[in-house]
């Protein structure tokens, strides 16, 4: 199984770069012992970047996860047990932190206000989305909620990661309601222990995803469009302004 750096610890999240050995080659595809690429999942998508060894480079255009990492490649393929270092673009990795923190955040302050589960999200470079059910709200009701999220993002809050037991978590009214309920149904029974990602008394959340150290890092949060979906559902699409 391929060690996932960020998983453990926000130093492992913020690793630009690492080195690694291959243990497997397929026609476009490298699996190492260890990888800092985040594989598509959770709504985020992956990482590129590059892979490099003594003789040739490889080009990681994305990463999958099934039972295994896989780094998909385009260019030269290392053989296995060659050393090799990988880079990621980080420009691209920090932004998808930024965003999915951020992500945490509105789910949260949405919750917290008006009762809304988080049915549906979908991380991106430029901008992300956010699909909420039961929410319908006006612009007053949208603007409030931007000056709360900024209120926090000024301020130096911590994000956390931990692990915690599956059965220690279902029920918990401490976790977000929208994953206390739909999470469970879609995690197979052996996954015992889950990935805990908080936002000091903020928000508690099961998350694979990577995150920032501290809610300043994210920026100015902007609502760019909302769309009312039906059945109760509204999208909330935003972006975020330079790193504060």
């Amino acid at each position: 199984m391929t060690l996932q750096y960020h998983m453990d610890s926000h130093d492992g999240t913020y690793k630009k770069e690492f080195q690694s050995k291959v243990t497997a080659v397929y026609p476009g595809i490298v699996e190492l012992e260890e990888t800092a690429f985040y594989h598509l999942g959770g709504g985020q998508p992956s990482d590129k970047g590059t892979l490099n060894w003594e003789d040739g480079e490889s080009i990681v255009y994305d990463v999958r996860k099934k039972n295994r990492i896989r780094h998909m490649v385009e260019g030269d393929l290392p053989e296995v047990g060659d050393s090799v270092n990988g880079k990621l673009n980080w420009d691209r990795r920090y932004t998808h932190m930024r965003m999915h923190t951020s992500q945490h955040l509105v789910s949260a302050i949405v919750s917290d206000l008006y009762g809304a589960d988080t049915v549906g999200n979908q991380i991106g470079f430029d901008k992300s989305r956010i699909d909420f059910k039961p929410l319908k709200l006006s612009m007053n009701e949208i603007d409030d909620l931007i000056d709360r999220t900024n209120d926090y993002v000024t301020k130096d809050i911590s994000v956390n990661i931990s692990e915690a037991n599956r059965s220690d978590l279902e029920g918990n009214p401490e976790i977000r309601s929208s994953m206390s309920s739909g999470l469970w149904k879609l995690l197979p029974k052996s996954v015992t222990r889950l990935r805990v990602i908080s936002i000091d008394e903020i928000d508690v959340c099961p998350c694979a995803g990577t995150h920032v150290r501290s809610l300043k890092e994210i920026g100015k949060v902007e609502f760019v469009k909302r769309d009312n979906k039906g059945a109760g559902k509204q999208r909330l699409t935003y972006t975020l302004n330079s790193q504060s």
